[in-house]
């Protein structure tokens, strides 16, 4: 619990107590905050439900800052982010002894370094995000949201278009989350 306690701390309090410090300084400018969200906040993403619930809170706080800064001429732009190169696999990480999940180690394992296998380059991914924040006005007016990294057009497309049980089905089937059929009921004989 300590390391959700940082995760969030990282991903939303800080980010709060900086729009806090900022916001003054940015209304007379009429200037823009930029968040980095991520796909994981809007889909099930297994094996990351810590990190994809700070990642919703953090997408649903700029949400809702978005409207209240508004009036005020503040833009708030959220960047929701596919995968890209970074230090986020940086941490080794085992399956506890005894854990649920033991069948789908190898997949688990595979998982914590999934978005550094496939993702965009770092240098790439912030200059597309600029791009998109300064140019400011997507095809239906003043961008909120900036979908940019690996697979976020396709994310984008399944979120908009596709019923939501699609990404269930998704990251069911990629882990192989149906091997754990029937172990839980096993384990307790």
């Amino acid at each position: 619990m300590s390391e959700v306690h940082e995760l969030f701390q990282a991903n939303v309090f800080s980010v709060m107590q900086m729009c806090q410090a900022f916001t003054p300084l940015l209304i007379p400018t009429k200037g823009t905050i930029v968040q980095t969200g991520s796909l994981a906040g809007i889909m099930p993403y297994v094996w990351g439900s810590a990190y994809n619930a700070s990642k919703a809170a953090l997408h649903a706080y700029s949400n809702t800052l978005r409207v209240e800064l508004a009036p005020l001429g503040v833009r708030v732009v959220n960047i929701i982010t596919g995968g890209v190169k970074s230090n986020i696999a940086r941490v080794h990480r085992e399956l506890p002894p005894g854990s649920y999940m033991k069948p789908l180690e190898v997949e688990y394992k595979r998982r914590l370094t999934h978005s550094q296998q496939l993702g965009m380059d770092t240098e790439q991914y912030a200059k597309s995000c600029v791009r998109h924040v300064l140019n400011g006005d997507g095809w239906l007016g003043r961008q909120r949201w900036v979908w940019e990294g690996k697979m976020s057009w396709i994310v984008w497309f399944g979120y908009t278009w596709l019923p939501t049980a699609i990404f269930d089905w998704y990251f069911s089937w990629n882990f192989k989350l149906w091997k754990l059929r029937g172990t839980a009921d096993k384990k307790n004989v």
